[in-house]
């Protein structure tokens, strides 16, 4: 091999190398914020009152997969056993968006409204209003 041949051959290798060093960290980017938007994620949901699903997402964003998938199957577990646990879970949620809603005024009128709007479906009042059969 000739001097020339030598200097391009390391050439050729230093781009090859650098365009999978890039690669590789481009990669390593993606994965840490998919843990991010995970930890974010848990987050959320802690502060709307789930407790079971932020645990798991919470192992997913520090990379701890066996107590990930242990989550995971005890969530499943209590999916199958039965629903108190989850319903009582999801009462909380459901009481804490309800405050959120309640302390704005725009907040009220929404629940205002929908309330107002349920009645009205369900009221059997709203039927007793209805024209006679014959009289028009």
């Amino acid at each position: 091999m000739s001097l020339l041949e030598v200097v391009l051959l390391c050439i050729v290798l230093a781009g090859v190398s650098y365009a999978i060093v890039a690669w590789a960290f481009k990669k390593d980017t993606e994965k840490e914020d998919r843990r991010r938007g995970a930890a974010k994620l848990a987050s959320v949901l802690s502060r709307l009152g789930l407790k079971k699903i932020p645990e798991f997402l919470v192992d997913y964003s520090v990379g701890d997969y066996s107590g990930m998938t242990k989550k995971i199957a005890d969530l499943a577990k209590l999916f199958l056993d039965g629903q108190d646990a989850v319903l009582v879970e999801f009462e909380a949620v459901f009481d804490s968006l309800l405050a959120a809603k309640l302390s704005s005024e725009t907040g009220r009128a929404y629940v205002a409204a929908k309330l107002t709007d349920a009645a009205k479906a369900k009221d059997v009042a709203v039927v007793q209003d209805a024209p006679k059969a014959g009289a028009l």
